[in-house]
């Protein structure tokens, strides 16, 4: 369920000597179990919190210690890694350079290293 509201109301704060304005939501959404009602600023976070796909603030994190990975580029421009994973090599394409070096310095985690080789497997 999703009400919008057409009155705009802006508050001024007093924050040692500086003032700030807020503007309250104009959409306010249930969520699916029925629990909160949320404030949103436009309509399509409205139908994410109503609708369920709305992004969860809840981190999954996993004890598993990511594999190494260097960077490269190949002639034709296209950026990957190569994923160190005991004796195998992984190749696995990215989408931009930052993202290549982002791997190259983190590590690849688990889970994205066994997509990678299944996804090179069926190559």
């Amino acid at each position: 369920m999703i009400h919008y509201s057409i009155g705009l109301t802006i508050s001024l704060l007093y924050f040692s000597e500086v003032f700030m304005t807020t503007i309250q939501p104009n959409f306010s959404a249930l969520t699916p179990c029925r629990t909160q009602i949320i404030g949103c600023h436009n309509l399509s976070s409205a139908r994410a919190y109503a609708t369920g796909r709305a992004p969860s603030l809840t981190i999954e994190t996993s004890n598993e210690r990511p594999y190494d990975a260097d960077a490269f580029v190949a002639p034709s421009g296209q950026f990957y890694v190569m994923i160190k994973a005991g004796m195998q090599r992984v190749r696995m394409d990215v989408a931009n350079a930052a993202t290549a070096r982002h791997y190259a310095s983190n590590g690849v985690s688990a889970e994205i290293t066994r997509e990678a080789y299944v996804s090179n497997l069926s190559k």
